[in-house]
Order: C-alpha cells, then structure tokens, then sequence
C-alpha cells in the first residue's frame, strides 16, 4: 500500500525511522510516497532523508489536499499541530484515505468524537499512532499485568516533570497554548501516560487534580510567548477495578527533573522498561517480560504502529492503538483539566461523552482566535 506524512516535523524523522525497522526485518506494510510540508525546504529535506532510508524518493507536496487527490496513497499518517486533526482526517476520508494520526487523537475529546464519528460515516480506518502501548516492550508489560504476574494492581504512580529553563518545550511555542495543544504538556506528554495506564489496568472511573501555570512567561531566546494552557498538574485517579493512581505531570521543575512509573500490585512491583520485583525479591527482568509475553511485536514502536495499519485496512484487525482508546487517554486528561478547572471530582464518562466540557470550552474559545 501507498501512504503519504503530512507534516515533516521532528517527529517524522520517528515514523521514517519505523518504516526503516520494517524494511530491514522484510515486513513490508507501506511504501512511503509522498510527503506534505507548509515549508518546501523542510519537505525537500524529508525527500532526501526518506530516499537515503528507503530507497525511494517521495514526490513532495506544500499542499496537503493536493497530495490527497494527486498522490494515489491508500493511507496517510498526519504528523501536525494538534488543533488541525480533526479537519485534516476529515479531509482523508472525504478523498478515500485511511488515517493514522499521531497522538493524541485530537486536541480536546469533542473533535476526538468528531474523528469517530467521521471514520464510520466514511467507512475508512482510523488509528493511533501511540509509542507508549506500542512496541514489543509496552505489549509485553500490559500483557504481563493482565497475565497476573504482578496480581492485583493496587496503585500506579507516575512522577513526570522535566526542566526547561523557561524555554519551550520541544522547541516549539504553540504546545504551551491550549489553542493549540489542548494543555500544554498535560496533554502533549500526559496522554502518553494516561493511555499506558489505561491499557494496563483498565478504565479510569474518577479523576481529581489540581492544575496551576506557574510559568507565566517563556523565551527561547528569541520569541516571548505567555502561555495558555497548564504547566503543572497534580492528579489521582480510581480506576474502575478498584486500583488508585497518583499522576503529576509539569514542565516548570527547576534544578532536578523527575521521571518515572511505579506499578504496585498484590505480588509485585513492576517498572516499566525495567524490571518486576516480585515479594520473594526475585527479579523479572525488561527482556523476560518481553521474551515470555511478546516475542512476535516488533520492538520499534512506530514500526508496531504501521503494522496495526496495515492490518486494520487488509484484516479487518483490531488494533491495541485504536482511535477509541485514544479518546479514553483523552478523556483521562481532560477530566484532570475539567477537574483543576472546577475544583471537584470528575467523572472520566462524563468527559468523553460529553456531559461536562467547562475546561474544553476555554480551548474552544481560544481556538477561535488568531493562531500563534
């Protein structure tokens, strides 16, 4: 099958990455055929990196629905701002493209229903392009958890902050403004953390947090941006079966950065991309989980994410990074919004249907106005 990138940013250079662990390990999914950049040069550069990987250049685009109704792709994977998913998938299925969206699903869990709701009008595939439940490794962990190795899962926590000398993060401006991003880091890096936990031990039923800006002002040196959406969020969570769950995420940590996820359950602690400590202190290393749990996955993520494609639109096949789980991640986070923003508990169904949306409407707001 034909696919096209719409978006040659950084993270592009992952998902070529991707492609080039199938072609070395001769699972061939997707030919990489053409590419979509605002930015010509940027796009140009892409071709020749994608030639140089794969053997084949790309025909190169600025214009992304030009690419849809000159390029002849069977799917494509949009790799943009998170404000723009929704209308650009739209626009794939309208021309007769299947999609996999780079995470998260959308910017807020309203246009995620909208890209649903889009794929079965459509009739065309939608997955999710998710490294935290990807992988041979993130397959195997899950895996590990529902098989028991760890019993009952009684609390997962997660310490997630990162020092940016009140730069940006990731170099770009736009992820700190929630009309943009949705909010900032608690949804650029939190949905990763909220689809693992979710894919590990099942639904989240409730969500309290506290949610601050701290940094009211950032420089890269060039650019001063006021930033919109949240820095710093301070989460527990219940999830259905019972397990509790502490979250903090922030990029306003100064000094020391922190970062890391403890899975305690009735027989063990399991530390994802480690190792599981059992309660005879025996050790169950990274690579015995992944060796008795998942030896077939492929290692790479993103290769495991054209792979879940490919067999979504040949097979038919249910994949682990569906664009339903991606709205469940979503709504995690956005009951953590909707919860700093209101000062009380919230229901995670609540958000994914809809029912409450008082957090969701400042991103709405704000998206009406003048981009950054």
């Amino acid at each position: 099958m034909k696919i096209g990138f719409i978006g040659c940013g950084v993270i592009s250079g992952a998902h070529l990455e991707g492609l080039k662990k199938l072609k070395d390990e001769n699972k061939l999914t997707f030919q990489l055929t053409a590419v979509c950049d605002l930015k010509l040069e940027r796009a140009e550069a892409f071709a020749v990196e994608v030639k140089r990987q794969l053997g084949l250049r790309p025909v190169v685009y600025t214009e992304y629905h030009q690419m849809l109704e000159q390029g002849g792709l069977d799917a494509v994977s949009v790799l943009l701002d998170h404000d723009l998913h929704h209308t650009v998938t739209e626009d794939c299925f309208s021309a007769g493209i299947h999609v996999q969206m780079q995470k998260p699903l959308a910017i807020s869990p309203s246009f995620g229903r909208k890209m649903l709701a889009d794929a079965k009008k459509f009739n065309k595939v939608l997955t999710l392009s998710e490294p935290s439940v990807l992988g041979a490794g993130n397959v195997a962990m899950a895996r590990a958890v529902k098989a028991g190795l760890i019993g009952d899962v009684y609390m997962i926590m997660d310490y997630a902050t990162i020092t940016l000398g009140r730069s940006f993060f990731a170099g770009t401006a736009w992820r700190h403004m929630k009309g943009r991003a949705g909010a900032g880091w608690i949804n650029d890096h939190g949905v990763h953390r909220t689809h693992f936990f979710t894919e590990v031990n099942g639904p989240i039923q409730e969500v309290f947090s506290y949610t601050r800006i701290f940094e009211k002002e950032l420089n890269n040196g060039e650019t001063t941006i006021h930033p919109t959406g949240e820095d710093t969020s301070v989460t527990v969570f219940r999830f259905e079966n019972g397990g509790l769950g502490h979250w903090m995420c922030s990029t306003a940590a100064h000094g020391e950065k922190t970062d890391g996820v403890w899975i305690y359950g009735s027989k063990g602690c399991l530390r994802p991309g480690q190792h599981v400590t059992l309660e005879d202190k025996s050790i169950v290393t990274h690579s015995e989980i992944i060796q008795r749990y998942a030896p077939e996955v492929v290692e790479n993520p993103f290769a495991h994410s054209y792979i879940e494609l490919w067999e979504a639109i040949a097979e038919q096949k249910q994949p682990i990074s569906s664009a339903e789980r991606g709205l469940d991640a979503l709504g995690v986070v956005f009951a953590a919004l909707e919860s700093g923003h209101t000062g009380q508990p919230v229901s995670v169904q609540d958000i994914i249907r809809g029912e409450k949306h008082a957090y969701e409407d400042t991103v709405l707001a704000e998206m009406k106005t003048a981009r950054f």
